[in-house]
This record gives C-alpha cells, sequence and structure tokens, in this order.
C-alpha cells in the first residue's frame, strides 16, 4: 500500500464518508449528538465546511457517551478504526485507515492515533458555574488541560516565558497515561444531569465552551455539503459564545489549517 498525497478537498470528501458512519451510527442508537466548533459554524454559514478546515468535530453528551463507545466498535466498517487517545485526550477519534495526516503542531505523535484523515467526538460534560466548588472544578479541569497539552505541543508553538515553562513541563517526570486518567474521572465529578451548565472540556475553546445547558436542550438537523448533521437548534448564542461575529470571514492569515501533509493509501 503507499500513500498518494490528497488536497483539501479530497479531504473533505473522506471526512463527510465519516460523518455519514458517525450518523447512521446515532441515529441507529438513539444516541443524541451535536456538530460543534468549526463545524458547526461550517453549517451556519458555509452550509458545510469552512473551506480551510481539515477536520470535523462532535459532541454527545456524557450519559450517553460511554454507550457510543461500544456500539461504534461493533458498526464501524472496516475501512475505519475507532481509537480513544488516552494518553493525551479524553475524547475520541473514528479514523480512515491506510490515511496519514502530518501536523507540526505536536511534538510527540502515536502514529496509529493521530496520523490519519479523523473526525473527533467529544463528552459533553456537566459543568457548574454558580457555585464556588464548580468554578474551582472547572478551573482545575482546565489547568490539567493546559499542562497535558503543553506535554505534547511543539515549542516552536511558544515564545519568550510560555516557551521557557513548556520546555519545563515537557521535562517532568509524569505518566501521560495515569495523567489522562485522573483529568477525565476529575473532569465527570459533575453529575450531567444535575449540572446547570455543559462544557466540551477537552475543545479547543477551553472556558469558552463552558455554556448554559439549555444551549444543548434542542438539536436540529442542518445541511452539510451534500448531507445532513445534527447541530444546536440555539446555533446563534453557541457560535457567538466562540466567535463572536461569527458570520464575519477572518484574515487570511487568521485562515489556518491544521494539516501541514495530507496522504490516502492507495494499491501498489
Amino acid at each position: 500500500m503507499r500513500l498518494k498525497r490528497i488536497d483539501i478537498q479530497e479531504c473533505h470528501q473522506q471526512l463527510v464518508l465519516l460523518a455519514i458512519v458517525f450518523d447512521k451510527i446515532c441515529n441507529k442508537y438513539h444516541i443524541p449528538y451535536y456538530m460543534l466548533g468549526g463545524t458547526m459554524l461550517g453549517a451556519v454559514r458555509h452550509k458545510g465546511f469552512i473551506p480551510w478546515d481539515d477536520d470535523m468535530d462532535f459532541g454527545i453528551p456524557r450519559p450517553y457517551f460511554k454507550y457510543f463507545l461500544q456500539v461504534a466498535e461493533l458498526e464501524l466498517p472496516d475501512a475505519y478504526g475507532f481509537y480513544t487517545p488516552l494518553t493525551q485526550r479524553g475524547y475520541v477519534k473514528i479514523q480512515l485507515k491506510n490515511s496519514k495526516i502530518i501536523e507540526n503542531t505536536f511534538e510527540r505523535l502515536d502514529d496509529d492515533l493521530y496520523s490519519g484523515i479523523a473526525i473527533d467526538v467529544f463528552p459533553l460534560d456537566g459543568a457548574d458555574e454558580d457555585s464556588l466548588a464548580g468554578k474551582i472544578h472547572m478551573k482545575i479541569a482546565f489547568a490539567l488541560l493546559r499542562f497535558q497539552e503543553g506535554r505534547f505541543c511543539s515549542l516552536s508553538m511558544r515564545k519568550g516565558l510560555k516557551k521557557i515553562v513548556a520546555f519545563l513541563i515537557k521535562q517532568l517526570p509524569v505518566n501521560d497515561v495515569a495523567l489522562a486518567r485522573f483529568i477525565d474521572k476529575w473532569i465527570q465529578k459533575k453529575d450531567y444531569g444535575k449540572s446547570k451548565s455543559v462544557a466540551n472540556f477537552y475543545g479547543h475553546w477551553k472556558e469558552k465552551e463552558v455554556m448554559d445547558k439549555s444551549v444543548f436542550s434542542q438539536s436540529k438537523s442542518y445541511p452539510f455539503e451534500q448531507i445532513q448533521l445534527s447541530g444546536v437548534a440555539a446555533y446563534h448564542v453557541y457560535l457567538t459564545s466562540l466567535y463572536k461575529d461569527y458570520m464575519k470571514l477572518p484574515s487570511v492569515e487568521e485562515r489556518i489549517t491544521h494539516a501541514d501533509e495530507i496522504y490516502v493509501g492507495e494499491p501498489d
């Protein structure tokens, strides 16, 4: 099997096929899900992918997340792999086998977990913004996640004092698997059913991804490229929290593609 380099449009085609599989599994087992982040923004602003985006993000409420992990492993077609990259994150990936993504953001990569065309599926957890205990819980969670991120991100992404701190973090004798398990256990301390807020703790936007639970109380079907996918009905509240003026296109310099190179396998 040799690898053929593809462009962003071909990557989008593969991601749509992945999203179709994900949507079918969730619908079959009555698992609610929502498009998140740039995927939700793309659905609203572009009726599909943000042109320079090279991945897709989805969220599943924590009470359904473990069930999704169980059924997804049983239902995935042979072309896809189901991965739980525990050493870094508490979310999961559905990845196209025999594909490769080179991303210079990370220094320490596991080729099996972090190098293919994939969709990310995040647990949506309970949070409490009103009480002191709830605020402390969130601050510790985000501090741990930033520490964990520093263990893997390239030093080239940091400058000045942040670069020095990141270097020191990398030198610490930390068991990354144990750290990831502790973080995931800590995040789940807040009961989803009793919480007034919902957080995508593992999301890119950190504290901005903590929102009133009502934002995720209803879902809505949105056209996305040639298919339909589920997203938050209160899209304006959600997208404003993350992006503010979300219908305004960013400058050319801010249109960042995560992957530096993308490859798929083809028969020899």
